[in-house]
């Protein structure tokens, strides 16, 4: 019996002792590298190095975006209560227009046991207001001034729907990507936010030894931020400028590019705003005049808003005509002032009506019976899959954030749409572009470098950015376009064009369309309808003329739409003062 008990202690002995020793052994060897690693994480200190935003130029190099010298006031992150109000009270009376509790605030959101670094109480104090106080504010031992970025754009309100603003990150905008935790800067609207990762640029490091007060002691490693992060854009300042004067107390887009290629040279949606209002945040008064603005001047015209396209459409719809049914395009037929089917009349925008009309003559004076007559021959299903094939009731697939789609309707659309059956007058009404027929600005300046050039090309900001260009429409519709191209070289060259007396004075041949959208539905038994410059401003129709050239060698898109502009034979000043400007800028020559 004392023998077994000998033998128990003497094995509990040794079991303790050994279990001593291997834990001795996996503390001192085998974790050895672990217990290094981690001594050396309390060692040293890993200071993220953000870039600062790239600038946004034009295909020239001007400026468009870039950043200016601004200041901010830090505290050190974990100060006590006491220290800490003391400091306050002396930053905010050099900075009586914050208040203390919004520089507490400020501090307090920041500050947290795993926060060593400086923390940013007041931001963005630009140079000249921090120039004369800055040598006694330094002179507070553990309050800081240092230099900031703050995104600048120098011409104010030009091009603002392309460019866009930037703004402080959202808690989406961290989940979307981890880098943006580091600027807290990203791109809201318009290229800032669709090339935001680009302007951004990569994020670097630098790797410190310190010491137990979180000194620096010396410095192990440094990797330096991208600077290769500058966006060039295909816009042109000097034609942006130009497009400015020409949309003075307008409202609407305009629209030019290159077809070949898709590059914008100037994309307007106006009114425009002011994109330095929004740096660092806006005010509530001018956020306030911005949303009470009955002309909504935040809505990006071109690309995020739909209009009935009007009569521009018509050498879409032709082309379908050609296709689908036995006609060319010098088939000719009466066009009267009106047809009537049912009980309801769809009359020509011209009351006397057109005589004959033929294909040519249908684009050129824009004639409405035409269109209603063979849109009773067509099935909608045909007409609507034309449209697609030329760009409409799709993303153009611009650079730009959330472009609309626009609608291009049929049967099965309004059965889900309304719960109704398609009938006969609604092909009538889309086959002139109205109804429910919705298109950009965008969509129509595509459609009409297809006409120009046979391929669809995608409009594009970015002048690296290598689009493909489409190639949508058979051999048979790439014959016709020849008679489309015709058809709208005569609407600004013949004397009974639509654009013929607006386009005199032009300095390359331009080929072209008009197109009047209306608004408000005109009832059956008007037949001397109201001048549209007697109507009320909102009732007015939208005007659009798009056009391609120079007619011999078509290179370039423009489209313009003046929203309640009341016709877009009215256009043509337009039209020929952009066109001008390509040609005196050597873009034409």
């Amino acid at each position: 019996m004392k023998n077994l008990r000998y033998k128990l202690l003497l094995f509990v002995f040794i079991g303790f002792w050994g279990l001593l020793v291997l834990n001795l052994f996996i503390l001192s060897v085998k974790n050895q590298e672990y217990y290094e690693k981690l001594a050396e994480r309390n060692m040293t200190k890993k200071e993220f190095l953000v870039p600062t935003r790239g600038n946004i130029t034009d295909r020239n190099h001007e400026v468009l975006a870039t950043n200016e010298l601004v200041f901010g006031v830090f505290l050190p992150s974990g100060l006590k209560q006491k220290e800490l109000l003391e400091k306050i009270e002396i930053i905010q009376k050099f900075f009586p227009n914050f208040s203390k509790e919004t520089l507490l605030n400020n501090y307090q959101k920041e500050n947290s046991l795993y926060n060593h670094n400086l923390i940013k109480v007041v931001g963005f104090i630009p140079y000249a207001a921090m120039q004369p106080l800055y040598t006694k504010l330094i002179q507070t031992q553990g309050i800081f001034a240092l230099p900031l970025d703050k995104r600048y754009y120098p011409n104010n309100a030009l091009a603002s729907h392309v460019l866009g603003y930037v703004g402080v990150a959202s808690l989406q905008d961290l989940k979307d990507d981890e880098e943006n935790q580091y600027s807290q800067i990203v791109g809201k609207t318009g290229v800032e936010k669709e090339y935001n990762k680009l302007l951004q640029g990569k994020v670097g490091y630098k790797i410190m030894r310190v010491n137990a007060l979180n000194q620096e002691l010396a410095t192990l490693e440094v990797v330096p931020p991208s600077t290769n992060n500058h966006l060039q854009l295909s816009l042109d300042k000097r034609l942006q400028k130009e497009a400015d004067k020409l949309f003075e107390n307008k409202r609407g887009a305009i629209l030019v590019m290159d077809a070949e290629n898709g590059e914008l040279l100037v994309a307007g949606s106006y009114p425009e705003y002011n994109l330095n209002d929004f740096v660092g945040g806006i005010s509530q008064d001018k956020w306030q005049k911005l949303q009470d603005d009955i002309y909504n001047p935040l809505l990006n015209r071109f690309a995020n808003a739909l209009y009935p396209p009007g009569s521009v459409v018509k050498m879409g719809v032709g082309l379908s005509f050609l296709e689908n049914l036995h006609i060319t395009e010098n088939t000719t037929i009466p066009t009267p002032p009106f047809i009537e089917v049912g009980k309801r009349k769809f009359r020509d925008w011209k009351k006397t009506g057109h005589g004959n009309s033929n294909l040519y003559k249908a684009i050129r004076e824009s004639v409405d019976v035409y269109f209603y007559k063979f849109g009773l021959e067509i099935s909608i299903e045909k007409l609507s899959k034309t449209l697609r094939e030329v760009g409409f009731g799709e993303k153009t697939g611009v650079d730009l954030p959330n472009e609309f789609v626009g609608i291009v309707p049929d049967n099965l659309w309004k059965l889900k749409r309304f719960n109704q059956d398609w009938r006969v007058g609604d092909t009538l009404i889309t086959a002139i572009g109205q109804g429910s027929f919705l298109a950009t600005p965008l969509q129509v300046l595509a459609y009409t470098g297809l006409i120009a050039t046979g391929k669809l090309a995608t409009p594009h900001f970015a002048i690296n950015s290598k689009q493909p260009l489409k190639d949508p429409l058979n051999s048979f519709q790439k014959k016709k376009l020849q008679a489309l191209r015709v058809g709208m070289y005569e609407v600004c060259n013949h004397k009974d064009g639509t654009a013929y007396h607006s386009t005199r004075g032009s300095k390359v041949t331009l080929a072209c369309k008009t197109g009047t959208a209306q608004v408000v539905e005109i009832a059956q038994n008007i037949v001397n309808r109201m001048k549209e410059k007697d109507m009320e401003y909102f009732h007015r129709s939208h005007a659009w003329i798009t056009a391609f050239l120079p007619y011999e060698k078509p290179k370039y898109a423009i489209t313009i739409l003046v929203e309640h502009g009341e016709g877009g034979s009215k256009l043509g000043g337009l039209l020929v003062k952009m066109s001008n400007k390509l040609y005196e800028l050597g873009y034409l020559n």
